[in-house]
């Protein structure tokens, strides 16, 4: 399993440990072992920018995905590092990730936990886009995947 973070804001101190401990948990608990993600950290700014131009929403995001690979075939081509093409016992990459760390901020003082605990909750958010899991299609596939976030959160 390869996690590869980068940071592109300059606000907030980023713990590469806990979001590259946290994803392998979290890929763990979805059955995954062999697999590539991608983790970029920006602000409000360049996820406002990713946004509009890939889901014609003009305005910041807390986390968005990129699917990549034969887990999930993706409308939008990761914008960030290319694509995976991953044989045999080579890890094949599971997609991209982009976080706003603002947001982690802003939503931890919202909901009244920690910026670690959000970021958690936005790291399972974005892996289980990348694997499939809709919420904004059925009401029966938000319920699905907000199981599986619970699930996922209960356990880190």
């Amino acid at each position: 399993m390869n996690i590869e973070v980068r940071n592109r804001q300059r606000k907030y101190k980023v713990d590469y440990s806990l979001i590259k401990n946290s994803s392998r948990v979290i890929l763990s608990l979805c059955g995954l072992s062999n697999v590539e993600l991608s983790i970029l950290i920006v602000n409000n700014t360049a996820i406002k920018e990713l946004n509009r131009e890939y889901r014609g929403i003009d305005r910041p995001t807390d986390v968005l995905a990129f699917p990549m690979g034969a887990h999930t075939p993706s409308p939008h081509p990761s914008p960030l590092w290319g694509e995976g093409k991953g044989e045999g016992g080579i890890s094949k990459l599971l997609g991209d990730i982009v976080i706003s760390m603002e947001k982690i901020y802003s939503q931890a003082e919202e909901c009244g936990h920690s910026p670690a605990q959000e970021l958690k909750t936005l790291l399972t958010h974005g892996i289980l886009h990348l694997l499939g899991y809709d919420h904004e299609g059925t009401r029966l596939e938000a319920q699905r995947m907000r199981r599986k976030e619970n699930f996922i959160l209960s356990k880190i």
